[in-house]
């Protein structure tokens, strides 16, 4: 499973593989949603890479599209 962090302030979406450190620290805020997008963005999951950027293609195309580097 990939997750990706939608970053509206930073217009940005980063994708993180399940055992990612900020995976696991992830958590819903006020702001920022789990498995939604609030106002400032959100985390949402998918099942393959392909899935996750075909609906970065379809809605976050201005943004920065990044792969993260931590385990």
């Amino acid at each position: 499973m990939l997750w990706m962090n939608v970053d509206k302030p930073t217009k940005r979406c980063t994708l993180h593989l399940s055992q990612c450190r900020f995976v696991k620290g992830k958590k819903e805020t006020t702001y920022k949603g789990d498995g939604e997008i609030k106002r400032d963005g959100g985390w949402l999951s998918f099942q393959s890479l392909e899935g996750a950027v075909e609906h970065y293609e379809s809605r976050y195309s201005n943004y920065d599209l990044i792969n993260c580097s931590c385990s």
